[in-house]
């Protein structure tokens, strides 16, 4: 695996990049403190990224749900990424979504569509009949309890490539909201003074968030390699180390920032709690242990049983 972006892909996290600072990355972060939907960035950035089906490989997508996460933004376009590496339909306007077992969906009060898996299959579906109930929440996104009976189906989508498009993309989510929060974390402890002296000279607090740092980027190459390689095991592999790293760093980083991680003036909330969503959408870790165990090392690689 060549570790170095071609120009192409640098192009496209460039251009994400562009399309947030024009709209205001304060501003837009300051939308997602709050658990709001960016609507205006939402649409900039379907308009100007290639989130159709066929449009960019898994990786390139994987690549831009990565940086969109990193920057904090809220809007459904790692969804729609996800959505678009798994059919061959164009997708309908407007935001997307994905209905979890219990109906529960990250920005479903404002999606137009969504992915719903039924007995046997994976359907896109129109929530223009939906009932939908906005919830409270405090991770982070928004969310919505949606009734898609009333629905009208799209597309059946293909349930292996549904699999390894939503499961990459959760676990490159979670990379790019652990790696901004280690930042975020970083730059308190260079500040944040105690027995005259900053945070981040203290030995004890460097092992602990050294640590940290290597969870995230383990965790970014690992989404990276997976979508890639597109082997069982790599993808098994990516979102069993995603939901532990979403597991650990949420508890790990809270207290590196002193409990701050919740205050909203520090804005560490926005990164923490997204990975607690994220964490609960990748599954159980008995499941993604199961899943994993059920897989076998490429062959070549001297590790099979």
């Amino acid at each position: 695996m060549d570790f170095d972006l071609d120009g192409r892909q640098r192009d496209l996290l460039d251009r994400a990049e562009q399309i947030v600072t024009a709209s205001g990355r304060e501003r837009a972060y300051g939308v997602s403190a709050l658990n709001g939907y960016d609507a205006g960035l939402d649409a900039a950035l379907r308009a100007a990224l290639p989130t159709e089906p066929g449009a960019i490989d898994l990786l390139d997508r994987v690549l831009l749900a990565e940086r969109l996460s990193e920057l904090g933004v809220a809007t459904t376009v790692g969804l729609a990424l996800a959505v678009g590496g798994a059919t061959d339909t164009a997708l309908p306007p407007g935001g997307v979504t994905v209905v979890g077992p219990s109906g529960l969906a990250r920005f479903g009060q404002t999606a137009a569509s969504a992915v719903v898996a039924g007995p046997g299959q994976i359907h896109l579906v129109d929530l223009t009949g939906a009932r939908v109930e906005a919830m409270d929440s405090g991770f982070g996104y928004p969310y919505a309890r949606i009734d898609v009976a009333g629905a009208v189906r799209l597309d059946t989508l293909d349930a292996a490539r549904w699999h390894d498009a939503i499961t990459l993309i959760r676990a490159a989510e979670v990379a790019g909201a652990a790696e901004a929060a280690v930042e975020r974390t970083a730059r308190h402890l260079q500040t944040r003074e105690q027995f005259g002296r900053p945070l981040a000279r203290l030995q004890a607090l460097r092992h602990r968030f050294a640590e940290t740092a290597v969870s995230a980027q383990a965790t970014r190459w690992l989404a990276r390699e997976a979508a890639y390689t597109r082997t069982p095991r790599a993808i098994a592999v990516a979102a069993h180390y995603a939901q532990q790293t979403a597991a650990a760093l949420t508890a790990e980083l809270v207290q590196l920032g002193g409990a701050r991680s919740f205050a909203r003036e520090f804005g560490m909330h926005v990164h923490t709690m997204r990975l607690e969503a994220l964490r609960l959408e990748l599954g159980a870790p008995d499941r993604l242990a199961a899943a994993l165990n059920a897989t076998s090392y490429p062959a070549g690689t001297g590790n099979g049983r």
